[in-house]
């Protein structure tokens, strides 16, 4: 038997919808909203968290965005980095924009990538931070992001679970 994975929306659809069937879906939405300001942009991600920074990346190229953009994005291998073609060729278009990825396996080889876990403490952070992913992942991230004098309100996240601030589940 194949194993289920742990997802609340998957498993609530493939026990209710059939084939045939015509779900109602509405466009993606959360809480976290990119400004278009000029100012620097981090894009911080793990997972699938890359999601919401890919859309960002390509409104960023569909208004002809020229602020300083970083995506950077943490997965468990290339193999496994959900939207990375995408990310590429969107960040192509971005003439002031960078990319830097982490894979927990898998990393020598791979263009653009360091081997194991995301590490902040040597980039030159910009203001403006976006974060989306697990909340360990996140945790770490504005941890390292706080260490290296981000300020709080600079930091942005939308967290993939029930609704709960960061703030308040620091270790």
């Amino acid at each position: 038997m194949a194993e289920v994975p742990e997802s609340e929306v998957f498993n609530h659809l493939y026990r209710t919808v059939r084939a045939g069937d015509e779900p109602t879906l509405s466009a993606p939405f959360g809480d976290v909203v990119l400004d278009d300001a000029d100012t620097p942009l981090l894009l911080v991600s793990a997972d699938i968290g890359c999601t919401p920074m890919v859309a960002m990346l390509e409104h960023l190229a569909a208004t002809g965005a020229t602020r300083p953009a970083w995506a950077l994005h943490a997965d468990r291998s290339p193999a496994e980095h959900a939207l990375r073609t995408d990310t590429d060729h969107t960040l192509g278009e971005l003439p002031a924009a960078r990319a830097q990825f982490w894979y927990e396996q898998d990393a020598v080889g791979e263009p653009g990538a360091r081997p194991g876990l995301m590490d902040l403490t040597d980039l030159d952070l910009p203001a403006d931070v976006y974060l989306c992913g697990s909340l360990p992942f996140m945790r770490a991230a504005r941890t390292q992001l706080l260490k290296a004098g981000v300020p709080a309100c600079h930091i942005r996240y939308e967290v993939f679970g029930p609704e709960v601030c960061l703030a308040y589940v620091e270790d």
